[in-house]
């Protein structure tokens, strides 16, 4: 049988305002802010390694930008139509809306696997033709792309707690990722104890290790604790919301980074 989301009181119709746009930002901020630390972490242990690595993760950084956009992207359209379906005390369409969103995980993955099978090599090609930094730079993406599902997953799981007003656990989620990645970043680097000496591949590795842990953490919460149904049979017509609202969050986001790059 079906589970839905159970009717009860929402945090978000009860408490004092600002009380709640504490509660509902500050964990967002902790959690973006660790997010955009996975990258941080790779270059500061790959710059002690070798400066070719590191100027090779610096390269690859658009590429993952670019993945973080259609994983944030599509998870807030989830979030927008989980939420809104919330607050109409629509609680089947609002479950529909979180089933979907796990769907769509699957369209965004194929994406960012064919361009870690087939584009990465031209696009790091186009930056350099240092041999060094061209390898480094093949083997971060092509293991950070090949194996973003995790990373999709566990932003869309997020996203999807967050729209019931749970913010604790994305937050926790992230750090847990984030410790594991900064643990393993210098055994499978610099090839402490029993690990081998694996360079930028051990960080790439470490990376995807670490959203795999963090994407584990987010379905165990959703599984059991909200009582979400697993995947349905899709609706075309929930899809195509998720959709529309996800990817004009995807064109945001890229033009904010484009901007960015331009001011530099």
């Amino acid at each position: 049988m079906e589970k839905v989301i159970q009717p009860k009181e929402n945090k978000m119709g009860t408490m004092p305002m600002t009380r709640l746009i504490l509660t509902m930002s500050l964990p967002a901020i902790f959690s973006m802010t660790i997010q955009a630390m996975y990258n941080v972490v790779d270059s500061i242990f790959i710059g002690n390694y070798d400066a070719d690595g590191l100027t090779a993760t610096s390269l690859a950084y658009p590429l993952q930008m670019l993945l973080i956009a259609f994983a944030v992207g599509t998870a807030v359209g989830v979030n927008s139509l989980v939420s809104r379906k919330l607050g109409e005390k629509n609680f089947v369409q609002a479950n529909d809306g979180a089933t979907h969103g796990l769907v769509t995980c699957i369209f965004n993955y194929v994406i960012f696997l064919l361009l870690g099978l087939f584009a990465v090599r031209p696009f790091m090609a186009m930056y350099t033709q240092n041999e060094a930094i061209l390898n480094y730079g093949i083997q971060y993406l092509t293991v950070v792309l090949c194996f973003s599902f995790f990373s999709i997953v566990q932003i869309m799981v997020e996203k999807t707690l967050q729209a019931t007003g749970n913010m604790i656990f994305p937050m926790l989620s992230q750090l847990f990722g984030a410790i594991v990645n900064i643990i393993f970043d210098p055994l499978l680097i610099f090839g402490i104890g029993i690990f081998p000496e694996m360079g930028v591949l051990g960080a790439a590795i470490a990376t995807v290790f670490g959203q795999f842990c963090g994407m584990v953490f987010c379905l165990c919460i959703l599984f059991f604790n909200l009582h979400t149904c697993l995947l349905n049979q899709p609706h075309q017509s929930v899809t195509f919301w998720l959709f529309y609202y996800g990817y004009l969050s995807v064109t945001c986001q890229q033009l904010l980074f484009k901007n960015r790059k331009g001011h530099h």
